[in-house]
């Protein structure tokens, strides 16, 4: 779903079931995998050191968003990084760097706050949604579903 005022550019992959809400831009090298949320007025770059005068076409930088993602309103996902599956970005974030499947992160720059479910909530401690009741595991700075 395109929401009003969103551009696409040229060599941007969209997946299945991707809602991009008001005022996105995606670039080039930007591929957005099934089911992400992008939320109002968030930002993608595609160079890593623009300059008005130096065309830098063919410098664009990969940008990738996994499957289940969700990038909240107005953050900024800086060019070269990768979001993970069922990642949450909040709103105003900044990600300089890539992001972990499961994970929250929040800030300028964005660091990591937690976990959250695919379902999206927030996952407590013992790695069990207390939404839809989904049980998780943490291995090696990493979380999956049981």
């Amino acid at each position: 779903m395109l929401a009003q005022g969103v551009f696409i550019g040229s060599r941007v992959i969209i997946g299945n079931r991707v809602k991009i809400q008001n005022n996105v831009s995606v670039y080039a090298s930007v591929e957005i995998e099934d089911d992400v949320f992008l939320g109002p007025s968030m930002v993608f770059t595609n160079v890593s050191t623009p300059r008005a005068h130096i065309e830098r076409k063919d410098h664009f930088a990969p940008t990738l968003v996994k499957r289940g993602a969700t990038i909240g309103a107005n953050a900024t996902i800086v060019c070269g990084n990768t979001i993970g599956e069922f990642a949450f970005v909040g709103a105003g974030a900044v990600v300089t760097r890539d992001v972990k499947p499961h994970a929250l992160v929040v800030g300028n720059p964005a660091v990591q706050m937690g976990w959250v479910c695919r379902c999206g909530e927030r996952l407590p401690e013992h790695l069990a949604c207390a939404s839809c009741q989904d049980m998780y595991r943490l291995d090696s700075e990493t979380v999956s579903l049981t």
